[in-house]
């Protein structure tokens, strides 16, 4: 088991500090054409290992699976048929946009390298991409847009945490992460939003930061987007407890968007979800009444116990931080915040952020006992990168 992980912590950090993630875009979605165009710089194109042309800025060509290949075709006319295409960025900086055609998404822009293939009878695309543009492109598709520098440098940090933590999550396909939730969301940057030199900056103040434990560590950096004013222990959520994933009462999120909600189910609805689960409660004729003032992980009666997370999932609720009542023949859920509530809360740390909290204050107020270092400062880290 140790040589395993080892082999696979060697394959994730195979790459030097001018060397590049690689990250599958567009994963899952199925895609069968796609309109490519250059943004900024200029790139080559590569099918097959051979030079196919040049993609200067503003050019345009069009890649469609054609039975076991892909055609790539340009406006001029000309066309040829590749098993693997490659853009290879020939400038210091270049940036290509994506938008699929079939099926019709949103069009996306993504820095740097990009390698385009069949999987599945889909496109498959591994976008090789520079650490700070890749923590760039998850803080924008992660945080949205927000007006303090600080509070971007404080999800740079959680990011590059994230990133580290998990950057074997997919060794086993050949890459490093994708651009799901589960990895970090990752949907490139946004270059005609003007909060997006704002975010640059933030990365590039933040560069190589990371968030580590008392044995010095990379700590699983998690976040969500408002606590209700109370965050949660790790074990109330996940059953396993981190020692600087501790509950804080956080009033810096309330009154803000996420901070409360209600929903309301029928009886019927309410019913079938004890027969599911808890079948000995549901033939009981309780008035149903649970109130939380302080976060709790359970709904206890009598000698019995529901779990707030799985009423949470089943009813698709923003929270586990709820009160319950009963109203005529509904059941009425009162709640605060949304998200799992461990870790970082994002609401929180924007109002701080505005309050003059910078991004190491903001760090330590929701992570407890940890320091921000260089991950390149970690002795892990040191045995397995080349020094630059």
């Amino acid at each position: 088991m140790k040589f395993i992980l080892i082999t696979i912590l060697i394959f994730a950090f195979s790459f030097n500090y001018g060397q590049k993630l690689k990250i599958a875009v567009f994963y899952n979605q199925k895609i069968s054409s796609i309109i490519i165009s250059t943004y900024l710089g200029k790139y080559e194109i590569w099918g097959d290992e051979q030079f196919f042309t040049d993609l200067k800025q503003n050019d345009v060509f069009q890649c469609t699976i054609l039975n076991d290949s892909i055609e790539i075709k340009n406006v001029s006319g000309l066309s040829r048929k590749f098993k693997q295409i490659e853009l290879r960025g020939a400038a210091s900086i270049n940036v290509a946009k994506y938008k699929p055609i079939i099926p019709s998404l949103s069009q996306r822009y993504y820095d740097d390298n990009m390698t385009i293939s069949i999987q599945n009878g889909s496109l498959f695309f591994l976008n090789f991409v520079e650490m700070d543009n890749y923590i760039c492109g998850v803080v924008e598709s992660e945080s949205g847009y927000q007006v303090s520098k600080e509070f971007y440098k404080t999800q740079a940090i959680l990011c590059r945490t994230f990133a580290l933590e998990n950057i074997g999550k997919h060794y086993s396909e050949g890459f490093h992460l994708c651009d799901g939730v589960h990895c970090q969301a990752y949907k490139g940057k946004n270059y005609s939003l003007s909060y997006h030199s704002i975010i640059s900056e933030a990365v590039t103040e933040t560069h190589d930061l990371v968030i580590v434990d008392s044995s010095n560590m990379v700590i699983t950096a998690a976040f969500h987007a408002n606590c209700g004013g109370q965050t949660v222990n790790s074990e109330d959520v996940w059953g396993k407890p981190k020692s600087y994933l501790r509950s804080v009462t956080d009033n810096y999120c309330q009154y803000q968007r996420n901070s409360q909600w209600e929903k309301s189910i029928s009886m019927n609805e309410w019913q079938q979800f004890l027969l599911n689960n808890y079948p000995q409660l549901a033939t009981k004729n309780y008035s149903w009444s649970f109130y939380q003032t302080t976060r709790k992980g359970y709904f206890r009666i009598n000698n019995d116990s529901i779990w707030l997370r799985k009423v949470r999932e089943y009813f698709q609720l923003r929270s586990t931080f709820f009160s319950i009542y009963q109203h005529n023949d509904s059941i009425v859920f009162k709640g605060k915040g949304f998200g799992h509530g461990v870790g970082l809360c994002q609401d929180g740390a924007i109002q701080m952020a505005k309050k003059g909290f910078n991004a190491i204050d903001i760090i330590r107020f929701y992570y407890k006992n940890v320091k921000i270092i260089s991950f390149k400062e970690i002795p892990f880290y040191q045995s397995i990168l080349p020094s630059n």
